[in-house]
């Protein structure tokens, strides 16, 4: 387990300039919860597109992404959105390999509650990262990323840790390092902590 935050540590130290606050935030409370709606919504047979308003924001969210994303399959999940104004349609990349994770390259799209007018888009990430998907085991510590757009995980780390029954390492721009695991998402190295430049 120590390699992962020490070679996490290395990279942060790499990144000279990056800045947080690209996106939309949700606070801590929130984003976990959304992981996990994640988790059980994509599971479903209409991915939240259950109403007539919820499938209009799944095609008005495709619309508005197009020419956007990577060229990896998607799906499309639609939850309500936590301001209660409408809905956020998730766009979540996956790859056909089973041996492979797609950590990076999901897009989140707000809609309004009638599910026509696109409000923003948010880019996850800032590009696509595809990694081998280790089956967890004594010799696994988790997967790890550096992530460039919030300085706290995005919620989809949440759903994919879920759905690749690994811890997942997340580095932040403000050199903090974080831990996604089993619906929560922790401090392991606080940014005061950080080795300097």
């Amino acid at each position: 387990m120590r390699s992962v935050p020490l070679t996490l540590s290395i990279l942060l130290c790499s990144i000279l300039s990056a800045s947080a606050g690209e996106i939309r935030e949700f606070d801590l409370k929130t984003a976990e919860r959304l992981g996990e709606e994640l988790t059980r919504v994509v599971q479903t047979p209409d991915k939240g597109a259950s109403t007539a308003a919820r499938k209009r924001a799944r095609e008005s969210a495709i619309a508005a992404l197009q020419g956007k994303l990577f060229k990896i399959h998607y799906d499309y999940v639609v939850l309500n959105d936590p301001d209660g104004s409408g809905f956020l349609v998730y766009a979540l990349g996956s790859s056909r390999k089973k041996d492979e994770a797609v950590l990076a390259g999901h897009f989140r799209v707000s809609v309004s509650s009638d599910g026509q007018t696109v409000k923003r888009i948010d880019a996850l990430s800032r590009s696509l990262t595809v990694v081998p998907a280790q089956p967890p085991g004594p010799k696994t510590a988790g997967l790890w990323i550096i992530q460039l757009v919030s300085d706290q995980p995005v919620e989809t780390f949440i759903y994919l840790s879920n759905l690749h029954h690994a811890p997942i390492f997340v580095g932040t721009p403000d050199r903090t390092i974080w831990k996604v695991e089993q619906g929560k998402m922790k401090i392991i190295r606080d940014k005061k902590d950080a080795p300097a430049h």
